[in-house]
């Protein structure tokens, strides 16, 4: 098989296939070269442009003469097909996916995604199908390009704008800004060994992964800077802002700036050994601290290849859909100072974040034990984290499941119109920076009547709403009752915002699954959960345990509190139902409603869920 593609090379791009072994060159010295064969030059800078249009030029003429493209079956959820109708707008080729970039996308408002969207063309109706020419191969093609011709060009030091930022602070940070990207890049790309020559570098034992780690660390520290200046001279000009020093001294940002700039060099070289999350992992950082980053580093990074845009918007989207709300993330760090009354909840089940760990508990993480193993982190519990903040002692944190999928989303897909209740939360107000990365308790120095805290969680919640506006609409359409998709919407509006335990520990989708069962049942349709679960499933973000397996708080005999997972309907009947029953109930027409308020077994006989145990979504007929 690999002689024939050797040979398809050859003729395709008239390049003499030379035995690896035969061919010296620095990049293969550490390599294996039994059976592979070199083509010489087939990617430099003088002829790259040209194979690339040939490639193109291929996967156009396969698409267009409708010949089976094993491409199609290869193709990940990384890179999926579009289509574009003769009047310019865009639709997915085989499928109703449509593209998401709202969330890197800060300049698209809720008013901009109002737009209603454009029906695709089909040849049916006389448009036509054009296949957009962008494959896995063009994409990681320009991906690197973009690596090497962007960014590898730049210095491997703070520019001379950088430092005139960095030195104007109360402080010279100059050297503070270096070391510390530094000590991060090497958690994440470790280089450091042992005696016996052995590298521990991204967990491999191979001495070829010290240089890759070493390359990876100046790509990494260079676009970490580009990003850093373009931020300083963008919050330089702002009018509430005075002085840079309250940012550029906060550690928590630089780890979320620089694990930002590891995550796009991982992304670029699809560096499958070190998958999302593990960046957190490596830089003490929580999802939710990251999360505050994602929209400003696609904002101040505009030469971002369009590939890495999608990345950044699929692992927000996790961000925002479960990691930022599960246990040990600093979110709830946030809402106790935000929302006072949350505090006895999120203290009751542990959820409260660990001080983010100082640079020096990094280093001493990095260092290798005579044996060879990493070291047992540090059991001393920091009087302050690095950045100020006193957080609460919690559980250490597990590390998630790893996942790097890539999913697109509808960014002209319109969420409902927003209601004047609730939160405020959709202002189009522009806070600082160093308001969203300060201590919670700090004032907000663009308005001194409220605490960062609350600048962070608004923020915070102006995302989960659009991205649960976009997933309501979608799920609504797919159901053929888009009539229900304002009153969802409002419904999980307002339990974000007067019910917001109820997203602890869970999965937004979960949240949205209830709304959607529980408006259609006040609505009195017969729509049953099993129709909303299966059609979830065709959903890309769709996992089971979202309908499998949720978290439900319980107390046990001791007094003490403990956790158990149930599915969808027993959750939606033990858990949310008795929560969120007083705003379901306001949904229901006048003449349904029941004329006593007191006649809670009417109100239960409409809301509640009627399947038995047997037709849970956990039993075959929902597989």
């Amino acid at each position: 098989m690999m002689g024939k593609s050797y040979k398809v090379i050859e003729v395709f791009f008239s390049r003499k296939a030379i035995n690896a072994s035969e061919f010296k060159t620095v990049n293969l010295d550490k390599i294996d070269t039994d059976g592979l064969m070199y083509f010489k030059d087939l990617v430099d800078d003088e002829i790259f442009q040209s194979n690339l249009e040939k490639l193109e030029k291929l996967s156009s003429t396969t698409g267009c003469q409708g010949e089976l493209d094993l491409e199609m079956f290869l193709t990940s959820n990384d890179y999926v097909l579009n289509a574009e109708n003769s009047s310019g707008s865009s639709a997915n080729f085989g499928c109703s996916k449509r593209v998401f970039e709202t969330l890197a996308s800060p300049t698209k408002t809720i008013k901009n995604m109002l737009a209603a969207p454009s029906s695709p063309s089909s040849p049916a109706n006389g448009g036509s199908i054009k296949i957009v020419q962008m494959t896995p191969v063009t994409s990681a093609m320009t991906t690197a390009k973009w690596l090497r011709d962007v960014i590898s060009s730049l210095p491997d030091k703070p520019s001379s704008k950088l430092e005139e930022f960095l030195s104007s602070c109360d402080t010279d940070l100059t050297s503070d800004v270096v070391k510390r990207v530094s000590i991060i890049l090497e958690a994440i790309f470790p280089t450091k060994s042992i005696d016996r020559g052995t590298s521990i570098g991204l967990n491999c034992a191979n001495a070829f992964d010290i240089p890759w780690a070493e390359a990876r660390k100046m790509e990494a520290s260079k676009l970490y800077y580009r990003v850093l200046e373009a931020i300083c001279r963008a919050e330089s000009q702002n009018n509430n802002v005075n002085n840079l020093t309250p940012l550029l001294s906060n550690e928590r940002f630089h780890r979320c700036l620089i694990a930002c700039s590891a995550e796009l060099v991982l992304a670029t070289h699809k560096t499958v050994i070190m998958m999302f999350p593990a960046v957190l992992e490596s830089t003490g950082l929580t999802a939710f601290d990251l999360s505050k980053i994602i929209e400003n580093f696609v904002r101040h990074e505009e030469t971002l290849p369009r590939e890495l845009k999608r990345h950044l918007n699929s692992l927000e989207e996790q961000l925002l859909e479960s990691m930022s709300w599960e246990k040990g993330s600093s979110l709830y760090n946030s809402l106790v100072v935000a929302r006072p009354s949350l505090s006895t909840e999120i203290n009751s089940l542990g959820l409260l974040a660990e001080p983010m760990p100082s640079l020096d508990g990094i280093v001493a993480r990095q260092s290798i034990h005579p044996d060879g193993l990493p070291p047992t982190p540090s059991k001393r519990r920091p009087s302050a984290g690095p950045d100020g903040n006193c957080y609460p002692q919690s559980p250490k944190r597990s590390c998630t499941e790893s996942r790097n999928s890539l999913v697109e989303r509808n960014s002209q897909t319109p969420p409902p119109k927003q209601s004047q209740t609730g939160l405020s939360i959709l202002k189009a107000k522009y806070h600082p920076l160093q308001a969203t990365f300060a201590s919670p308790t700090v004032s907000n120095p663009v308005s001194g009547n409220e605490k960062c805290a609350v600048v962070g969680v608004q923020i915070f919640f102006s995302k989960i709403l659009k991205l649960a506006a976009i997933r309501i609409r979608n799920l609504c359409e797919r159901l053929r009752h888009e009539e229900l998709t304002v009153s969802v919407y409002n419904i999980f509006k307002q339990i974000l915002d007067q019910q917001t335990a109820l997203f602890f520990n869970r999965h937004v989708d979960q949240i949205i699954l209830c709304c959607l069962y529980g408006v259609a049942k006040v609505s009195q349709l017969s729509l049953t959960f099993k129709e909303i679960v299966n059609n979830y499933k065709r959903e890309p973000q769709c996992k089971p345990e979202v309908f499998r397996s949720i978290f439900v708080g319980s107390t046990n005999r001791n007094g003490g509190f403990g956790s158990r997972h149930v599915d969808i309907i027993v959750f939606y009947n033990q858990v949310f139902v008795p929560t969120v029953k007083p705003l379901l109930v306001a949904l229901m027409p006048s003449s349904t409603r029941p004329e006593d308020k007191r006649n809670t077994n009417s109100i239960s006989s409409i809301l509640f869920s009627q399947f038995k145990p047997a037709n849970s979504p956990l039993n075959s007929s929902y597989n």
